[in-house]
């Protein structure tokens, strides 16, 4: 019979994985939308799923009765509470707190923590509890087996989600055919139990509950949750993000991932956007928009006697939802749409630009900040022309603003002065970064009427040529003259940004570090070195595919979907090295040392292979096979390490289930939180993955020390 015993839990780790990963995608993507997505936040939400996993995970040794079949509760509920979770997200984040206000750090942990624990305890208890069923009815140790068919079950999970859910079904239809997944699987369980009546009901109770859920519109009610008192008229999931349309008397409002893009009939913000820029040159002919053109901007750019206007959006369903919605897309020969990564676009581009704009939010994630560095204006600066401008923006005004905002606008300044001879700032309702080798004038009025623009707020009779002088010429004087550059592989303007969000809670971000470091310490020192290697290789498996996946930005372009094949690699060697490799190289301390000294010496490698890569402009024919190749070889190493310690490790096999897991996960934890909000934007990308190589050896060594008899 196929739904043997030891089948059912062989499904129950892959549906375990199948679910986790596509819970883990939906659920980081909803609290993105309605929290601020930079990368302290992702930190935050990641440190809480893979601590309270891990916590489930341990606590899980503790609860073990011997009845497998609660294997089938279990699946029921991790099916189900991905529902609760997301639909209580939207529904209590405006009742808990003040609708519109941005919550602080600390709100953001502990909401997340509340709303997270009860699918994260739950699936680490499931994964402590198959492992020690399936090994008990095997009668030897199958931890690193049920680990390799949860990483296969991860892989189908992140395909399908990544390729075919995503491009279909919105946020709770997925949810829904996650939990009828969940359901089925349990009845058949249930059937392989021998329990047909218990299934019977299981499956007469399921139906009638799916039937209902499929009848109502979650997405739209709990999204109306997330806008009241506005009409919610459209809103469409993407691989970019959710965009979601309101209506609130006569204006539309479009939002991208819970963050205003723009509003309809904002006259003043579409103006200074672009004259500013535009009236430095008398016939600009030939003009590049990144991003923005939704809002309004082309019609402003329209008014010149241009040649041709390119507009660079890389979110495609942006530009339908702005052409079903408003007129601001227009169909003039003169313009086109380009649907691409901007970096990428310049970098095949031979065109020539007298202006380009920027339009882009403040560099605050690492995604964005790619926009506001040294690289990047070096390529823009190739693709314009001896006397062109390029224009980009940031909020607040710093001359209104604190030392943070200060900070990053002399990181902007001091990396556009780098690159360009003149930088001008311009103070309108944000301050504008005019940057260009040839003249640039603050005489905006002037410049206005003479090429004779017709605007109805960029003029004489709004602006005073004088005032924005004096007032560009006390934020410059604020500004630190010897700032440090934006760089790809050092970006530290993102860091500047994190710390200006920490400041507007009178937070500081050294006592906020350190309070999350307790816990980790706590932790580790209740560790032995085995567990200690293991939470090192989490920490270093986190890590690297973080570094990869902004590297990859950097070097090729951000295309969403290589982000999910880069993962589903990273899985590949997961479930390859915990299953396969390791059995090929040995079970010893000696293997498990030499295999954490490798981890070192293959972060060395990949932080080389990067910079030759970079350094040598590598074609994209080249680029894709070496990410893949590096992440599938993490991967391998970080399976091959778990399944080690596994074999390594005393007590029972629910005890060292328990404890290997949880110290893995603990450790990524760590590195979700470290690595992308603290190190890489401090550190640089290649002096963080030095210092990463540098642990995972230093860990090694003291292994060699420890166990030096039996090596």
């Amino acid at each position: 019979m196929f739904l043997n015993e030891k089948n059912i839990y062989r499904i129950s780790a892959i549906s375990l994985g199948f679910t986790s990963v596509i819970t883990q995608i939906i659920v980081i993507r909803e609290f993105l939308s309605v929290y601020n997505s930079n990368e302290l936040v992702i930190g935050i939400l990641f440190s809480n799923w893979m601590i309270m996993t891990g916590l489930g995970a341990y606590f899980g040794r503790f609860i073990l009765q011997d009845k497998p079949i609660t294997v089938v509760l279990l699946q029921i509920l991790i099916g189900l509470l991905p529902l609760i979770t997301v639909f209580s997200l939207s529904f209590f984040r405006n009742i808990i707190f003040t609708p519109g206000r941005m919550l602080n750090p600390f709100e953001i942990y502990y909401s997340s923590l509340i709303l997270l624990t009860p699918f994260c305890l739950f699936s680490g208890f499931m994964f402590t509890r198959i492992s020690y069923f399936f090994s008990a009815l095997r009668g030897r140790n199958l931890i690193s087996y049920i680990y390799s068919f949860e990483a296969i079950g991860s892989i189908a999970g992140g395909l399908l989600f990544n390729f075919l859910l995503l491009f279909i079904f919105s946020t709770f239809t997925s949810l829904k055919i996650l939990f009828a997944i969940n359901l089925i699987l349990s009845i058949l369980f249930l059937l392989g139990f021998n329990k047909t009546i218990t299934a019977i009901a299981t499956g007469i109770v399921g139906t009638i509950f799916l039937s209902f859920l499929f009848t109502i519109n979650i997405d739209k009610y709990a999204l109306s949750r997330l806008y009241p008192s506005q009409e919610i008229i459209d809103f469409k999931e993407t691989p970019f993000g959710r965009i979601t349309v309101t209506k609130v008397a006569d204006q539309l409002n479009f939002y991208e991932n819970g963050i205003t893009l723009f509003s309809t009939g904002n006259v003043i913000e579409n103006e200074e956007n672009i004259h500013y820029a535009m009236v430095q040159r008398d016939n600009p002919e030939n003009v590049l928009l990144i991003s923005g053109g939704v809002s309004g901007v082309i019609k402003e750019i329209l008014k010149y006697k241009i040649k041709s206007l390119d507009y660079v959006e890389i979110n495609p369903w942006l530009i339908r939802e702005g052409e079903k919605f408003t007129d601001n897309i227009t169909k003039s020969p003169k313009v086109r749409i380009i649907n691409r990564d901007a970096r990428l676009f310049l970098k095949e581009s031979e065109k020539k630009y007298d202006i380009v704009i920027i339009d882009l939010p403040a560099p605050s994630n690492l995604e964005i900040n790619r926009y506001y560095t040294l690289e990047f204006f070096n390529l823009a600066k190739k693709r314009m022309t001896k006397n062109g401008v390029l224009s980009l923006s940031l909020t607040p005004a710093a001359n209104y603003a604190g030392a943070e905002s200060v900070e990053i606008h002399s990181v902007i300044f001091s990396t556009l002065k780098k690159v360009f001879k003149n930088v001008l700032i311009i103070p309108g309702d944000k301050d504008y970064f005019l940057s260009g080798d040839g003249h640039l004038s603050n005489k905006i009025s002037k410049l206005i009427e003479s090429q004779n623009i017709a605007t109805e707020y960029v003029n004489k009779y709004y602006i005073d040529d004088e005032q924005i002088e004096i007032r560009g010429n006390l934020i410059r004087n604020r500004l630190d003259s010897k700032a440090k550059i934006n760089e790809d592989f050092k970006p530290v303007a993102s860091f500047l940004q994190w710390k200006y969000w920490l400041a507007h809670f009178n937070i500081s971000g050294n006592i906020w570090l350190f309070i999350l470091l307790i816990p980790v310490l706590i932790i580790l020192l209740r560790m032995n070195l085995i567990n200690i290697g293991l939470f090192t290789t989490g920490l270093t498996s986190l890590s690297t595919e973080l570094i990869l996946l902004i590297s990859f930005q950097i070097l090729y372009g951000y295309i969403y979907q290589m982000t999910g094949i880069i993962i589903t690699a990273f899985m590949v060697g997961l479930a390859f090295g915990s299953f396969k490799f390791y059995k090929f190289i040995g079970t010893g301390i000696k293997t498990y040392y030499k295999v954490q000294f490798s981890t070192g010496i293959f972060l060395f490698l990949l932080v080389s292979a990067i910079f030759l890569m970079n350094y040598f402009s590598v074609s994209g024919f080249i680029i894709h096979p070496v990410f893949l190749l590096l992440i599938f070889i993490s991967g391998t190493l970080t399976g091959t390490q778990f399944s080690l310690a596994t074999k390594l490790l005393k007590g029972s096999i629910a005890t060292i289930s328990a404890v290997s897991y949880s110290s893995e996960i603990v450790g990524s934890a760590f590195g979700a939180l470290m690595i992308s909000a603290v190190l890489i934007p401090v550190f640089g990308i290649f002096n963080t993955s030095f210092l990463i190589g540098l642990l995972n050896i230093v860990i090694a060594l003291l292994i060699f020390v420890r166990y030096r008899k039996k090596i």
